[in-house]
């Protein structure tokens, strides 16, 4: 059976997922509301399993507030509780100040299950050519680690993208959300990824994308997107459908639910997904 018949089928695409964009822990600011008993981590993954998802990379909602030693606290936990199927991001904060972030790089980097780390620049958290991102991008590129990078309509700017890149060759740049949501934001952070090889696409929060799965392959490569949900802010299977039901090939879509992702880690110094 196909991708596309397995999915339709069981709702289970049958084939290895990593969903390498999500979030643990309840979050009700800025009209995200959720129940607390869907919040459970235990429970997300139990969820996920029941999709066919074998496993997540997580950033825990206490970043979005800015609270960096707790989103890595939290999400340490929960790498030890739930081994192979949650992997997590080092959260970087960079209002927390240079030295909380060395400390939280120096005592996680380590850590059996972080695989990168998680950025949430302009209206969060600050412009991404901030100092202590710098720092971040400059760790991550000596570790050969991806970073998992929030984008939406421009915010942070391209411009501060590209400058990122320029001169870090091994660092693996993710741009989540498929550069925005929308058809017109994907088109600029194309841009970056024909200008970079180290640059990547991920696809969560495409609702109000006019393009397909099989029109951001075409646009930016069947080697350069990652596949991210945005779990548990968002149904995973919106994106998990997406993916395996769009009229591209079965290989294509084994490489965007996993095999692009496992590739960014080959040489990384952090943990690797197994």
């Amino acid at each position: 059976m196909t991708v596309f018949e397995r999915a339709f089928d069981s709702f289970s695409p049958g084939c290895r997922i990593i969903d390498a964009h999500t979030h643990i822990c309840p979050y009700n600011l800025s009209g995200w509301h959720q129940q607390y008993s869907h919040t459970d981590t235990k429970t997300v993954v139990d969820e996920f399993e029941k999709l066919g998802i074998d496993c997540i990379v997580t950033a825990p909602h206490p970043l979005v507030g800015g609270f960096m030693e707790d989103a890595n606290r939290i999400c340490a936990e929960s790498l030890e509780l739930f081994p192979g199927k949650v992997y997590g991001y080092i959260s970087v904060v960079p209002l927390c100040g240079m030295e909380a972030i060395k400390r939280e790089l120096e005592l996680y980097s380590h850590k059996k299950g972080f695989v990168g780390l998680k950025f949430l620049p302009g209206l969060y958290h600050g412009a991404l050519n901030a100092p202590e991102y710098a720092y971040a991008l400059d760790f991550a590129d000596e570790a050969h680690c991806p970073v998992l990078c929030h984008v939406w309509a421009d915010d942070p700017k391209l411009n501060d993208i590209s400058a990122a890149l320029k001169n870090r060759r091994n660092l693996k740049f993710i741009i989540a959300h498929q550069g925005g949501g929308y058809s017109k934001e994907t088109d600029r952070a194309v841009k970056i990824i024909k200008e970079y090889p180290n640059a990547y696409l991920e696809l969560c929060g495409s609702l109000e994308n006019n393009y397909g799965v099989e029109d951001i392959v075409a646009l930016a490569g069947e080697d350069r997107v990652i596949f991210g949900t945005d779990q548990i802010n968002l149904d995973p299977k919106y994106e998990l459908g997406r993916v395996a039901f769009a009229p591209i090939e079965d290989r294509v879509k084994e490489k965007i639910f996993a095999k692009n992702f496992l590739k960014l880690m080959t040489d990384s110094e952090l943990d690797r997904i197994v």
